[in-house]
């Protein structure tokens, strides 16, 4: 494929990254499951409910930056591309954004910037189980277990600059 990633859109492109295979037992599931009291409830959410998804609650082990694919998707691809840590990303196709996992308590010192929400504490994550895709979310970059998260001072980095290009929101 010579097309570069960020001139597609993301539901073509997220098909280009291998996925894992979602389990239950795997180590990103652990880690996710775990910021749920209990973390029993997370791993039920994902096997028994109707939609396989489950409510983790933010600002326990992370924040969630969500990012307009129009920013997000270049950042994503300049990210990987890079040596710079990436966490888990989730691509939510109903509300056309990335949602990065960022450090707990991220929410409370994000400064607005166009295009982006930074959601923390009171707030939750729908997500399925990493590795794992149900109603329009599907993890880019799945957790894996070793608690490893976006630097958020980084994403703000790479993404003034698209806000002051006019990138599509």
């Amino acid at each position: 494929m010579n097309q570069r990633r960020d001139d597609m859109q993301p539901d073509l492109w997220a098909s280009t990254l291998q996925p894992a295979m979602p389990s239950l037992e795997s180590p990103g599931a652990q880690w996710l499951a775990a910021a749920m009291d209990p973390p029993s409830a997370a791993l039920a959410a994902w096997a028994d409910s109707p939609d396989h998804l489950a409510e983790i609650p933010l600002g326990v082990r992370f924040d969630a930056l969500r990012v307009s694919e129009g920013l997000a998707v270049p950042v994503l691809d300049d990210l990987a591309n890079s040596e710079a840590a990436l966490g888990p990303v989730l691509h939510c196709q109903r509300r056309h954004c990335l949602e990065f996992l960022v450090p707990a308590g991220t929410a409370t010192s994000w400064a607005p910037l166009r295009g982006t929400v930074c959601a923390g504490r009171g707030g939750s994550l729908c997500c399925p189980v990493p590795g794992g895709t149900s109603k329009g979310r599907t993890w880019l970059y799945p957790p894996l277990g070793a608690g490893v998260l976006t630097d958020p001072g980084l994403l703000r980095a790479r993404l003034e600059p698209l806000t002051m290009r006019g990138y599509r929101l």
